[in-house]
């Protein structure tokens, strides 16, 4: 307990009074009627006694106003020296209170300026920081950031990052000292960030360069192998390590295989019946070293080659500039085959950069390959010959968008034409939401499929497969059908064509149906059926009549015929007041406009009704349904999910489209 300095003052004062008056007594003592000189001697003894207490007691005093003072001193030294730490410090005794801080730290935590008394505890600090927006990375979630932090402070952890609320980083470190203090400490490390930022960015798009080459390779449809010019593998895609699964184990091999190792350990596991022995194996192998000789640029050979499981590969090689050679290796057993290329972006690194651009110029088929804002960041010379009416603007940095309207304007896209800005809406949706396959036609009867997909880093790559052989020999045989038809044509009418309403009936329907079902399993074709019903025809037989039902039948049958624009299209009498339309070379986002395209020019029409809850009009129920590539190729169960859907339709309150 500390005394008052002035009652220090006011004892000793006392005493010393007290010590006179006995020294006087002792020597004046006979004159004032004492006794005898042994009582004078004993009260001076006394009075050194108490001379010597009243010395000891203003020593005393005097030692503790100077303690006191020089822990004054020291506290104000200890300020200071935290004051002038060219960093934020702050002091929490044993219970996390506040002790001490700075004044960088007082200046760091502004708006807290109330708080920063000694006593209060962490985390009312914390909590009051949060709540006063000093702590932006907890925005949204503070008390789960809170509880984090006082979890943290429960175990000091290593240096600590943390953005400040004006933008600037601070590096945060906290000691817990023997004696139960945490003694932490921030300095402004707002231009190493940045610089590390900076680095980090650089090292990022370095990675991002290895990341897209790995990424494109990997997105291919085909098996893909790349040698250097040492004539080892370096590089192996998925595809290619599943097309020859007796060797996958060389991909990953240290140091790499060379050409020659990969095909003789492939034909010792048996992976090439077509070399049935070791002499035929070396004379092959001299041959393929011949061709792999060739000048950079050169395709070197195409290869189809039977597999030891009963699969026949071909293989497509071209030396690159660097003396490497890529190859590309597509499994040909079936017709289809599945092209993807992922998406490739500017390479950082050079020798990366030509790689990919030697790969993607290796490949038999259009490949273009555009970045997360939709702008062309690669495309090969095969994309510009089949695009060859938007040559000039098919440039890096381009926008697809951009690219789809000056084909539109220059006459690309036959399909467009009379639609221009419906078939602008429908490719761009389906090229954001690429969902499989697209047929395209383009000028002269030629016809491309579009496989387009996303790539990791948000980009899409597509590849565009010339189909115009297998197109035209499917109208071809359409044609000689149509020329063997047309001598039955009268019987074909009586048998096929629905009396009341002339269009297709249930007959030509079906065997339709499944004539363009197995065109479109066999090439990968989109196909989609409608089905529509006139809402509550019942009630306009009972109005108008049985004549007038059939009359207004007629009239639907003819808005839907003009609806079917595209020669391919069927329109059918389903039965009753039902139709049918069965659209080839149509993917589900296709088929549901037609639907609302037929939906609205039956509107259109106003034949009256007079007996329908809906309108004034008669209107029309839709279901959707589109054939999947990935399911069977099944008409019950395409007519059925489209009957499901007429259904669901009539459910939802008629006069509108259900896709199943």
């Amino acid at each position: 307990m500390k005394l008052p300095l002035k009652h220090l003052r006011t004892a000793t004062a006392a005493l010393l009074a007290a010590d006179l008056a006995l020294l006087l007594l002792a020597w004046q003592g006979p004159a004032w009627g004492v006794a005898s000189p042994s009582q004078g001697v004993a009260f001076a003894a006394s009075a050194a006694l108490s001379v010597l207490l009243v010395g000891l007691a203003w020593a005393l005093a005097r030692r503790l106003q100077a303690s006191q003072m020089q822990v004054d001193e020291d506290r104000r030294l200890i300020q200071d020296a935290f004051d002038a730490v060219p960093a934020a410090v702050v002091l929490f005794d044993a219970q996390d209170r506040l002790l001490l801080c700075n004044a960088d730290f007082r200046q760091l935590y502004l708006p807290l300026q109330d708080l920063l008394q000694p006593g209060t505890g962490f985390e009312t600090l914390l909590r009051a920081g949060v709540a006063r927006g000093l702590v932006p990375e907890a925005q949204g979630r503070e008390a789960a950031w809170v509880s984090a932090r006082l979890a943290r402070r429960g175990q000091p952890q290593p240096p600590m990052l943390r953005q400040m609320a004006d933008g600037r980083w601070r590096r945060i470190v906290e000691t817990r000292l023997p004696n139960g203090r945490l003694l932490a400490h921030s300095i402004d490390i707002t231009e190493i960030q940045q610089q590390q930022q900076a680095l980090d960015a650089v090292r990022q798009a370095a990675e991002l360069s290895a990341t897209r080459l790995q990424d494109a390779i990997e997105a291919l449809p085909a098996g893909f192998e790349l040698y250097d010019a040492q004539d080892r593998l370096v590089m192996t895609n998925s595809v290619l390590r599943t097309l020859y699964p007796l060797i996958d184990d060389l991909a990953r091999r240290q140091p790499p295989p060379s050409f020659e190792e990969v095909v003789r350990t492939h034909h010792a596991r048996g992976g090439l019946p077509h070399l049935p022995d070791q002499a035929a194996l070396d004379a092959w192998l001299r041959q393929r070293h011949a061709e792999r000789r060739a000048p950079a640029g050169t395709l070197l050979a195409t290869h189809v080659v039977r597999q030891s499981d009963g699969r026949w590969i071909r293989s497509h090689e071209r030396r690159t500039r660097d003396g490497g050679v890529v190859g590309v290796r597509l499994d040909v057993t079936e017709a289809e085959t599945q092209r993807e290329r992922a998406n490739i972006a500017r390479l950082a690194a050079e020798q990366a950069q030509q790689r990919l651009t030697d790969a993607i110029d290796a490949l038999p088929d259009a490949f273009v390959l555009f970045d997360a804002d939709d702008r062309v960041v690669a495309f090969n010379a095969r994309y510009v010959e089949l695009y060859a009416a938007s040559a000039s603007v098919i440039r890096l940095g381009a926008r697809f968008e951009d690219l789809l309207r000056f084909g539109l304007a220059h006459g690309q896209f036959p399909q467009a034409l009379g639609r221009e800005a419906d078939w602008l809406a429908e490719r761009l949706s389906a090229h954001r939401h690429p969902r499989g396959p697209l047929v395209q036609e383009l000028p002269g009867n030629r016809w491309v499929r579009i496989d387009e997909r996303r790539t990791r880093d948000g980009g899409l790559a597509g590849v565009r497969a010339d189909i115009t052989e297998l197109v035209r020999r499917e109208q071809e045989l359409a044609q000689l059908n149509t020329r063997l038809g047309s001598m039955n044509d009268e019987l074909s009418q009586l048998s096929e064509t629905d009396a009341l309403t002339g269009l297709a009936n249930r007959r030509q329907f079906d065997r339709r149906l499944a004539s363009e079902l197995g065109r479109a399993v066999r090439h990968g074709m989109p196909l989609a059926l409608l089905l529509l019903d006139v809402d509550h025809f019942k009630a306009y037989n009972d109005r108008h009549g049985h004549l007038a039902g059939d009359a207004c039948l007629r009239q639907v049958a003819a808005v839907l015929r003009s609806c079917a624009q595209r020669p391919t299209d069927l329109v059918a009498r389903w039965g009753g007041e039902e139709f049918a339309m069965l659209l080839p070379y149509a993917d589900a986002q296709q088929a549901h406009q037609q639907a609302l395209r037929c939906l609205a020019a039956l509107d259109e029409a106003a034949l009256p009704h007079g007996a329908s809850p809906l309108a004034a009009h008669v209107t029309l129920s839709a279901g959707v349904a589109a054939f999947s590539t990935q399911g069977a190729g099944d008409a019950e169960a395409l007519v059925r999910a489209a009957d499901t859907a007429l259904y669901r339709a009539k459910m939802a309150g008629r006069h509108g489209v259900v896709a199943g």
